[in-house]
């Protein structure tokens, strides 16, 4: 399957800037994120997180939307997507 359409993530983006950049531990923030926010926008972001997940991401938009740190982190965003999933799945209300 091949993408050349590149998704922006919107709330990827908008977790990032309202939760990710705490200071707070990604584990941490993402169960912040599903405790506090409504059903559908968790469900937004799940939505994203599969997505990049399955490799539907451009590196350079990755970079600037989530941060190198994250990659280097874990190995890359594919990778640090999954986790956040199985974050969010452990973070049930």
């Amino acid at each position: 399957m091949e993408h050349r359409h590149s998704p922006s993530y919107p709330k990827v983006k908008q977790w990032v800037s309202e939760y990710g950049n705490s200071g707070a531990e990604d584990r941490r923030a993402v169960s912040d994120f599903v405790t506090i926010e409504p059903a559908e926008t968790v469900a937004s972001l799940r939505n994203e997180l599969a997505s990049i997940a399955k490799g539907m991401y451009d590196d350079r938009l990755m970079s600037q939307v989530v941060g190198a740190k994250r990659k280097d982190r874990h190995g890359s965003y594919q990778e640090w997507a999954r986790l956040m999933l199985m974050w969010m799945a452990n973070a049930k209300v």
